[in-house]
Parts: C-alpha cells; structure tokens; sequence
C-alpha cells in the first residue's frame, strides 16, 4: 500500500483552477518567461492550486503535463541565478533555489495525487498505463529535485527517500517499471538507478564544474548497476544496501552481515559499472601526455577516480567524531590562507584576507566538521584550502574543505580535513628565468613519518605535471624541486609530492 504526503483539498480554489490544458497552455505561453522569477511564481501558485482541488486523475494528468513543460523552460533561467561557485547563496539566488526546489516538488505532488487517484478507481480502463506513467514522472521530479539538491548543496526533503523506494517497490511488484519507454527514454527503473548513483557519489563534495562531470558520469553509468537480493551478498566492495522502508539514501555495505534483513531491502551491484570506469580511465591516462588540453583531461581523471572509490568501496571515517561546541576563526581560499600563515609577508594585495568565525559541531583527530550561521556571500567553497586557528595566539593550520551543506535557515555547515599544522607559506612558479612565469601562492607540508606521508606541495590547480621543475620562494630562500606523484587535484589546488630539483 501505497502512502504518498499529499495536500488536503481546499473547495475554495475550486472557481480559480483552470481545468482545460489547451486553455492552461495559452497562459503559461503568455507568461514573462524572461523574468524568470516572477514567471516561476506564477507558474507555482497555479500548479499548487490545481494540487489541491478535486480533478480527474486522467485530466489532471493533462494539465501536469503543460505544468511540466513550463517549468522545463524555466529550469535554465533559474539555474543561472542559483549556480553559484561557493556559499552561502546570495538573496536572488537563494530566490531563485528554493523557487526551483518548490516548482520540482509541487510538479511531483500533481503526479502522486494522480496516481493515488487513479488506483482507487482501478476498474476504469487503462489504469495500469497512467499508473505507470505518474510514477515515472513522479520520479523524474524526485531526480530532478535530487540534481537540484546537489547543485545548492542542501538536503533532500523529509520523505524524499522513503517515497522514492515506495514508488519503485510498488512499480516492480505490478511490472510497471518498463511501461511507457516508447514513449519516454527514462523510465522509471532508470530513474531510480540515477537517484542511487548520485546519493552515492556524494555530491556535496564536488564544486559546480565538478558537478557537472559527476552528473554527465551518472546520467551514462546509471543503466549498468544490477538490483539483488541482500541474500546473495558474495564480497564486500562493489555492494550498496538500500532499505526500501526507510527514509535514507543508499549505504555502503562493507563487512556487515546482511543476514535477517527482509524483503523490503536490495542490493546495488556497481561492480560491472566499476569496470567500465576503470578502462575508461585507463584510455585517458594513455591519452593525457599528448592532450591539447592537458589540465582538463588531469581534472577528468582525478574525478573518475573519486567517484570510482565513492561506487565500489565508500570511505569509511577513519577516527570517531566527538561533539563539540568550540569557536574558531577561518580564512578561505588558497591565496587568502599563504597571505594569512606568513602573517603579510607573502601574497599581494589581491589575496588580503577576509576572517570569519565558525563553530566546530563536532571533531576528531583528521579533521572538523564546522558550522557558520553568518558570513559573505558564495566565500565557501568545495575543495579550497583553508587557514584555521582557535585562537589569535594559536599559529594557523591548513585543511582542505571536503564538503558542504546548506541549511535551510541560511546557515552554512562545512567538513575540514587536516593537512598541516606546521605549513610553509611560499610562492612558486616554473623553473626558469624569474619572467618566464608569475608566481603563484603554494604551501609545503612536511613529511609526516608516523603516517609514512611524503612532503608535499600545495599550489594553484594546474600547476601539477609530472617530473615538472619548479622554484619555490619560502621567504627564506628559493628551493628547486621537481614534482614527482599527483596525491589529488581539486578545484582549489593541485597536491602533489616532490623531490629536491
């Protein structure tokens, strides 16, 4: 049995609601689309209206249907305004997200209320057909709300998954989950497999540019995950666990005996799929030492391999959180934290930094999980450095942001690992004569033996090529070093270990 959150029905809206989608389509078309806040508001409150009055599952379907095209139209434009590159978002587009995010929700409430209705009137003819195909538009809002998510670095809402697994058990018991794919490529077990793929990939420790490429790899890998029974479980990498009676996303099954756990539990299968990530990665590392393009197709594979370690074996913390209520004052971005650690003698004028104050939630030897409640606009970013200290006594560390979230009250929570505590700020630029190439901002970490960790560097995304020459001014002297072994590649920076050149 199905039980989707619906509206109650409100008689009173009963003389505004137009029911006769060709006279729905000529309003929508009439719409200021170009002012796209203002047209998706429009478009809101109609759509929630007809929600909530009583109408024929088959017309209503009629009309969701011109409210669907509508809202396509206006995804771009609101989408503008909301991509942002950082956190937390401005006024317009927190606007236009939280108007996008109610548009896909309001468009998946019109189909579950067709559905619902259509199943309580089983006897008319072609039930079974409109069935399935509010499901699978249903779901379609649900990715569509779950890309949404991902792009604004916010959660998904109370029951989104509970009803996602609802929707797909209910369709695979009645074979409803291929129906309709003549009509429309993605149907819902498609869909279903998407939403999976992208909880999985962790979104929210991708920059937007990164998104992108997580999106485009999920869109294109969705198709070879497999669904089983818990039953057949035969090894630990590759198997993800969904619970279809609960409201959680998929979970990384690992050594976890799934004995006594019932029927309304499946296993994702990625391990075809992570052998097809795997040649696909290895046909770019034999392209990528004659690519035109060589930062783009480094920043390709680095994000095969993060989603590939998020699709076969999820990482696991290595240490236990412990909650605290700590503050602390941070500095954001690369520039911003060399300028900061060598208290102004390194950077220029353009990396002067702003100082913000946060409060550590919880902790734990790796790293921090902290949490802002004010601050500028879009200065939070995945995959920055960033300089942290406790106090104005204290010397700074350096972490790396690992992911994000925006809460819906405004405020900003953020995940720190650790890369230092002793960092040396410095400049660096390719070897050579001292005009061939600006100097950039970069941070030497020192070796940490206990942890067998090679010293590093740190520098601007892009500064990174194998066996690469580079002269690092520390302030105390220029050192020659050569660049031996990528460590990782974000948005923010290249880290890589080195020798002395």
């Amino acid at each position: 049995m199905l039980t989707l959150a619906l509206p109650d029905f409100d008689p009173r809206l009963d003389a505004i609601v137009e029911r006769q989608p060709a006279k729905l389509r000529e309003w929508l078309i009439q719409l200021p689309m170009s002012q796209v806040l203002d047209a998706g508001r429009q478009v809101l409150d109609s759509l929630a209206s007809s929600n909530r009055v009583r109408i024929a599952p088959d017309e209503r379907y009629a009309l969701l249907e011109q409210y669907g095209t509508a809202i396509g139209l206006l995804a771009g434009g609101l989408e503008t305004l909301y991509r942002v590159p950082g956190l937390p978002l401005g006024e317009r587009a927190r606007q236009a997200a939280q108007l996008m995010r109610a548009l896909w929700q309001e468009l998946a409430t019109g189909y579950k209320r067709t559905l619902i209705d259509k199943l309580e009137k089983r006897s008319l003819f072609g039930g079974q057909r409109l069935a399935a195909q509010a499901i699978q538009q249903t779901m379609h809002a649900h990715y569509q709300q779950l890309r949404l998510a991902s792009r604004i670095y916010m959660s998904t809402p109370t029951g989104f998954w509970r009803e996602s697994h609802q929707l797909f058990r209910y369709a695979g018991e009645h074979k409803l989950l291929e129906e309709g794919k003549d009509e429309q490529p993605h149907t819902s077990s498609l869909l279903y497999k998407r939403m999976l793929l992208l909880a999985l990939a962790d979104p929210l420790r991708y920059a937007q540019d990164e998104l992108d490429k997580v999106l485009e790899l999920v869109e294109n890998y969705a198709p070879l995950i497999r669904f089983q029974s818990p039953s057949r479980l035969g090894a630990a990498a590759g198997f993800f666990l969904v619970r279809l009676d609960q409201d959680q996303p998929p979970r990384y099954v690992g050594a976890r005996n799934t004995d006594g756990i019932d029927g309304a539990a499946l296993l994702v299968d990625t391990i075809e799929l992570g052998k097809k990530l795997f040649r696909a990665l290895h046909a770019l590392e034999a392209k990528a030492p004659q690519a035109h393009d060589r930062a783009k197709v480094l920043m390709w594979m680095e994000i095969l391999r993060r989603v590939n370690r998020q699709w076969s074996i999820a990482p696991t913390r290595l240490f236990q959180r412990i909650l605290a209520d700590t503050r602390i004052e941070l500095c954001l971005g690369l520039a911003a934290t060399v300028h900061t650690t060598s208290a102004g003698q390194i950077g220029t004028a353009a990396a002067s930094p702003t100082f913000s104050q946060w409060r550590i939630v919880n902790e734990s030897p790796g790293g921090y999980a902290v949490r802002s409640d004010a601050m500028q606009p879009e200065l939070a970013r995945a995959g920055e450095i960033v300089a942290l200290r406790a106090s104005a006594d204290e010397p700074w560390m350096i972490a790396s942001v690992r992911w994000l979230q925006q809460r819906d009250d405004g405020g900003i929570d953020m995940g720190l690992q650790v890369m230092s505590a002793q960092p040396t700020p410095a400049m660096v630029r390719t070897a050579g004569p001292r005009d061939a190439a600006p100097a950039q901002p970069a941070l030497l970490i020192p070796e940490i033996a206990v942890l067998k960790q090679a010293a590093q560097l740190a520098a601007s995304k892009g500064t990174y090529a194998p066996l690469r020459e580079l002269a690092v001014d520390t302030g105390a002297g220029v050192l020659r070093l050569r660049a031996t072994k990528l460590v990782e590649q974000q948005m923010g920076y290249d880290l890589f270990e080195y020798q002395p050149g």
